[in-house]
């Protein structure tokens, strides 16, 4: 596995580095002094599907440890590359680095600030059927060189990176050998690649945890009645059980998110606290004790915490309506609230900090703004805009999306967004009802280009976080239980009937369009519910749930919630999911049904489209279906983008004209 260096300007070099900077003054009293990113506006015809296909020009942008460089992943119509800019001058000498055949760039972070750690995911084989694996790769920005991070016979997980060292000398690993074997725990080298082993495999242990000094101090093992967690206070102390926990005890609380002070048992956990909401709580690991509840956020889950090097808690993020960031930080808090003032109506999120916090990368953008990522300087005290990641589009064009609930038809309130139409009056409209993928993920406030693009054509767009959906706390995950083309997807009914009731959708006029596990809740809406629905929308969706779940489970698993992920799925041991699979029912399908893939998808493989195509077109029943062969999970060459949104304007405007 090899790169070649590629010192180039980036396609998108008139968007980096021309904002006007905001004196600090600015910043914290006059937010007229510069337009916010929610004012780049530009007039022009209306939203069109290469405006809502147009890809970010960067994605998961991060700052090298001395703030000097950026480093992100660029989406190119000529395929994906690793970008790398300097700061001060982005526009000069940007190195764009190609992504090796048939890989995709799942993360990456520095190791250092000469060094970036790239994880891949990639097809393999085995026992018959195709499987999700991931690798991991260094790569030596001084010598351009890049090595392979892991064994020379390593099974599917690659990428379980618990510690790197901050001067990016060498990270600690766990990964298997085989599929047939428990994780062992290396440190290897990322100069040369050269691995030393740590910990042997454990029975039934699955994950470790290291301390902030790169001691693995925890181990989690997985069992058929349950879960445990091992702990030791040193590298040369033995591990023994801390907590010890049932499969499915209704009184357990599952942990997540460890951090472990080093010198110390001390430290912190994410745990459900008395109302089911993960919040940050206090731990003695030498004790197995639960301390005080930290932080929490009323009536939803805290996603995570950052610790500061002094071993205090710095921020906590979570999301109610919208995402929010909590900071403990005074500093912090008080330099949030001046972006915040500079630019109002934004979400604005500290994504990047240097070592030393003297530069900071926030990305701000809103429902009806795609976001730009600015860059704060403490030695300037300036905010300036660094990147625009995507063309101007008049927001003037855009709808608002809006935070809803409604009861389902067992009484449970489910959250939700809904976008109307702007410039209609919101009275028997057609609607696109629009589940999540995950499904243990959920929809948040912010820009979705397939809501805008729908929106902008006169539709009604209704996004349901449906039970399962996670950061509503356990208790709401518990209920997707089983709940596979069952509760869940009745959910989404739901949605469409209140609705209906309140006399916003014309009932004759109702379509499904998904990706991902929302492209299987599309499919298996053809199937289950055509009094319903006229149409469906399927972008990479799930035909075979038994087989998706043998090609890769950590894809369908709410693991922070519950770690016996299968039968969160299943629901009874004796239920057959061929039940909820929309290939077993395909001669049931009889609405019209769109179906898209790429080729080249390592998440949801290209048979779960292309088998009930197949078996679409064996039964007679007309379909589309269209297959992007140089395309992943999303999308990476907008060209590709634009047209799959043509394609769905085409079929709406066939079998539900708005």
């Amino acid at each position: 596995m090899r790169f070649r260096g590629l010192l180039s300007a980036l396609v998108l070099i008139g968007t980096v580095a021309h904002g006007k900077a905001v004196q600090d003054k600015a910043v914290g009293d006059s937010p007229a002094a510069d337009k916010p990113a929610g004012d780049r506006v530009a007039a022009g015809p209306a939203v069109s599907a290469a405006d809502m296909g147009a890809n970010a020009a960067i994605l998961s942008p991060q700052l090298s440890p001395d703030g000097t460089h950026i480093a992100g992943i660029g989406k190119l119509s000529i395929g994906t590359r690793l970008l790398i800019a300097k700061v001060d001058t982005p526009t000069q000498g940007m190195r764009r680095i190609a992504v090796p055949e048939g890989l995709t760039v799942e993360w990456m972070r520095w190791a250092g600030n000469d060094r970036l750690l790239v994880s891949f995911s990639l097809i393999s084989r085995w026992e018959g059927e195709d499987r999700r694996a991931t690798r991991l790769a260094a790569l030596d920005l001084k010598t351009g060189r890049s090595i392979f991070i892991g064994l020379k016979e390593q099974s599917f997980d690659g990428d379980d990176i618990m510690y790197v060292d901050k001067d990016g000398g060498y990270v600690i690993l766990s990964t298997q050998a085989t599929p047939y074997e428990y994780p062992s725990v290396f440190r290897f080298d990322l100069a040369t690649g050269r691995a030393k082993l740590l910990l042997t495999p454990r029975g039934q242990v699955w994950n470790y945890v290291a301390d902030s000094t790169g001691v693995v101090r925890v181990g989690i093992r997985h069992a058929d009645t349950g879960w445990s967690l091992l702990y030791r206070s040193s590298e040369k102390e033995a591990f023994s059980v801390a907590v010890e926990q049932a499969k499915r005890g209704t009184a357990s609380r599952p942990i997540d998110g460890f951090t472990i002070l080093p010198g110390s048992d001390q430290g912190y956990v994410t745990t459900t606290d008395e109302n089911g909401r993960f919040a940050v709580h206090r731990f003695d690991f030498a004790k197995s004790e639960l301390g005080e509840k930290l932080y929490g956020a009323d009536g939803y889950d805290i996603s995570d915490y950052e610790v500061s090097g002094a071993g205090e808690i710095e921020a906590v993020w979570y999301a109610d309506d919208r995402p929010r960031t909590l900071w403990v930080n005074e500093a912090m808090k008080q330099l949030q609230a001046k972006i915040d003032r500079a630019l109002p109506g934004m979400t604005n999120t500290i994504v990047s900090r240097s070592q030393d916090d003297a530069r900071i990368l926030v990305f701000s953008g809103s429902d009806t703004d795609r976001g730009a990522y600015y860059l704060y300087d403490s030695a300037k005290r300036a905010l300036s805009l660094l990147i625009d990641p995507f063309p101007p589009v008049d927001r003037a064009r855009l709808s608002p999306m809006e935070p809803v609930s409604y009861a389902a038809r067992d009484g449970l309130i489910i959250p939700a967004y809904l976008t109307l139409p702007k410039g209609r009056e919101a009275k028997a409209l057609p609607l696109i009802v629009m589940p999540h993928g995950g499904p243990f993920a959920r929809d948040e406030w912010g820009f979705d280009a397939w809501v805008q693009f729908l929106a902008a054509r006169g539709y009604v767009v209704l996004q349901p976080n449906f039970r399962g959906s996670t950061g509503y706390g356990r208790q709401f995950v518990a209920k997707g239980t089983g709940e596979w083309g069952r509760g869940m997807q009745d959910d989404v009914d739901d949605g469409v009937r209140w609705l209906i009731e309140r006399g916003i959708v014309d009932p004759k006029r109702v379509c499904i369009m998904g990706g991902s596990y929302g492209g299987y809740a599309a499919m298996w809406a053809a199937v289950r519910n055509p009094d319903i629905y006229r149409c469906a929308i399927s972008w990479a969706g799930i035909s075979d749930v038994a087989s998706m779940l043998r090609y890769d489970a950590r894809k369908l698993a709410a693991t922070r919630y519950f770690m016996d992920w299968r039968d969160r799925v299943r629901g009874d041991d004796d239920f057959k999911l061929a039940q909820i699979s929309p290939i077993k029912a395909a001669e049931r399908i009889n609405i019209p049904l769109l179906i898209g893939h790429g080729a080249k998808d390592d998440n949801v493989p290209l048979y779960q489209s292309r088998r009930l195509h197949e078996a679409l077109e064996k039964l007679g029943k007309p379909h589309d279906y269209v297959v992007y062969p140089e395309e992943g999970h999303s999308f990476s060459d907008p060209a590709v983008a634009t047209d799959f949104l043509q394609r769905v304007e085409a079929f709406l405007r066939q079998h539900n004209p708005a």
